[in-house]
This record gives structure tokens, sequence and C-alpha cells, in this order.
């Protein structure tokens, strides 16, 4: 009997005790709380990461890797990433591909109050790659107080820190870049890359004025794509009735280019170029791009 009573007792008792053993659990154990602090990476070891980038050669530089750091850095710390990559312009010693990234990590996130503290970075007693730079980024900022501070600027002894002066005055329409395009274009003649810039500095309102500018760079192989088709398409919309040079240009290249994107488009300028000599209508005809 004393084992028929043991065996009653505990059904009942076992699963009292098991009811009890799952209740302590579920009160005791808090969900686990995911925390930003220990998932979000710690901005040194970012950093670290982008920097490593400027230590590279140029041609072994991974771009897209660079630029996705550097947005992480600033979506996840805001202003304290973005003065920690502005410490590098600011840094004398820095290497000037260092600078050249920070300039493209910070390009985005450019804002008006920047002025401030780009200025003293654009003066003669600077290393010049820390005056370029700063230049580049001042000449985002479309403000009447950075434009006086170009043109004071205009006559630098330093050839670099003049060059990026001048495009960005001629960019805003100011007389005293435009009318030296063409002596920086003449000065460039063995440098593609400021022939670019020179060219995407030049306002819409005064490209009728530098068409020759156009011409060449249409027919220049060494130019990137994305330039010659710019040219291509300004020759389409401004080239002028009166003249046959703009329709020759655009003639020989559609007949010697290779690229195929490049004679589409240049189709369809030449087509806009000759229905404008027809019709001696002196407004830009549409292209399309």
């Amino acid at each position: 009997m004393l084992y028929f009573v043991k065996r009653k007792s505990c059904k009942r008792f076992i699963p009292a005790v098991i009811l009890c053993v799952l209740l302590g659990m579920i009160f005791s154990c808090k969900p686990k709380q995911q925390s930003n602090e220990t998932t979000k990476p710690a901005l040194n070891d970012l950093y670290q990461a982008w920097y490593t980038q400027t230590t590279l050669q140029k041609e072994n530089i991974d771009y897209q890797t660079t630029l996705s750091l550097s947005a992480q850095m600033i979506s996840l710390y805001g202003e304290e990433a973005i003065n920690k990559i502005f410490s590098v312009l600011e840094n004398q010693q820095e290497k000037p591909l260092a600078k050249y990234l920070a300039v493209m990590a910070l390009t985005p996130y450019i804002r008006e109050n920047w002025a401030g503290k780009l200025f003293p970075l654009t003066e003669p007693d600077k290393e010049v790659n820390t005056r370029v730079c700063a230049l580049a980024l001042l000449s985002l900022i479309q403000t009447p107080e950075v434009t006086n501070h170009l043109k004071k600027l205009a006559n630098d002894s330093e050839e670099r820190v003049q060059f990026e002066v001048l495009t960005a005055l001629a960019k805003r329409g100011e007389p005293e870049g435009i009318q030296r395009i063409q002596s920086l274009w003449e000065k460039s003649k063995d440098n593609p890359d400021k022939r670019e810039h020179i060219l995407l500095s030049i306002p819409s309102t005064e490209i009728p004025n530098f068409l020759p500018l156009f011409r060449e760079s249409a027919q220049d192989t060494q130019l990137s794509l994305t330039v010659r088709r710019e040219a291509i398409m300004q020759i389409g919309r401004y080239g002028k009735s009166s003249e046959d040079e703009e329709y020759d240009v655009l003639k020989k290249i559609l007949d010697t280019d290779i690229d195929n994107s490049i004679k589409e488009l240049t189709q369809s300028a030449l087509d806009a170029v000759h229905a404008r000599m027809e019709n001696s209508s002196s407004s830009p005809s549409p292209v399309a791009e």
C-alpha cells in the first residue's frame, strides 16, 4: 500500500514541480535586447579601414569601397566622422592621395558653414595639395562670400591653385574666369584631365562663344567618353548655321569613330545642325541625350 500511495503522491507532485520549473525559467530569462553599441562598428575601426586605402598606389585603390566606408562612418557618427576625415585635409604632412580621397568622402556632405574653416586652408602659407583640395570643396559652395574669396586668389603664383580658382570662377559665370578659359585651354594641351575640367567649367550661356573647344574635344580620343558626348551634344545644340565647321567635325566623327554610343549621338547632333543650316534658324535645336 505504501508503494501505491507514493506513486499517487508523485503523480500529483511531478506536474507541479515541472510547472514551477517552467514558470521559473520564463520569469528569470529576459529576452535579449539588440544593442546598437555592440553591433555598431567603432569609428576608429571604420576610419582605419578607410585610411588604409590612402596608403595604396593610386591604381590599386578600390574607390567604391573607400566611398562606402566614408559614407558608413558619416551615417553612423555624423559630425564626429566628418571632423575626423576633415583633419586629413588640415594635416600639412598628409599624403596628397589621402587629401584627394578626403575630398571625395566629404563632397556629398558639403555645407555652406564649412567655408569658414576652408578659407584658411587656401592661403599661400599652406602646402599646395591642401590648398587645391580645400578649393575643390569651396568651389561647391555657391555664396557671394566664397566667390569674393576666389577672386582674391585669381592671380595666385601657384599654377595649380590658379587653375582651380579660375575654373571655379568660370563655372559661376564670373568674368575673371570666363576671360581666361582660352588661355587655360592652350596651357593644358598635353593634359586631358585638365581639359575635361575646363570644358565642364564653361557655363551653358557661354558655350556658343567656345564652340572651337567643343569641336576639338568631340574628336579627342584622349578624353573620356562622357566628356566627348557632352561636347557632341553642345555642338548639336549650338552649332552655327552660318558655318560648316560643326557639320564637318560631326561628319568626320560619324565616319571614323568606333564607339557606337558616340556614333549614335553624333548622328543626332548632325541632324540638328543640318536642320538648322537648312532653316537658317538661330535658336538651338534639341539633341537626344
